[in-house]
């Protein structure tokens, strides 16, 4: 009996760990769709607008850059649609804000 009292008293001493010491991985939480899946939007909505095949839709990525244009700062999403023939046609260029918002999207890079 009296060895559980001092195991007992022993493990009031024994600092505990403040929650925030393991805060949850903030990486993990969601803050909402990456430039990829925006871009990816804006073709839907080009596609649904007729200025761009269906077959977009279905087009991967194959390249993400950033650059600076005229002061602005910007990201540019590379999609290939193998579905197009014409081999100058199946790149497209989608360039978005840094705070996700469409700016322009075509075959060449301006």
């Amino acid at each position: 009996m009296r060895k559980l009292i001092l195991i007992a008293s022993a493990a009031f001493l024994i600092p505990s760990v403040p929650a925030s010491a393991h805060p949850e991985d903030e990486s993990s939480a969601r803050r909402g769709p990456s430039t990829a899946e925006l871009a990816r939007l804006a073709i839907q909505k080009l596609v649904e607008q007729k200025k761009l095949p269906a077959s977009w839709t279905k087009a991967t990525v194959s390249g993400f850059d950033y650059r600076d244009k005229n002061g602005r700062r910007e990201y540019v999403v590379t999609y290939e649609n193998t579905a197009i023939k014409a081999a100058a046609k199946r790149k497209l260029y989608v360039v978005m804000s840094t705070t996700g918002e469409f700016i322009s999207a075509g075959h060449k890079l301006s």
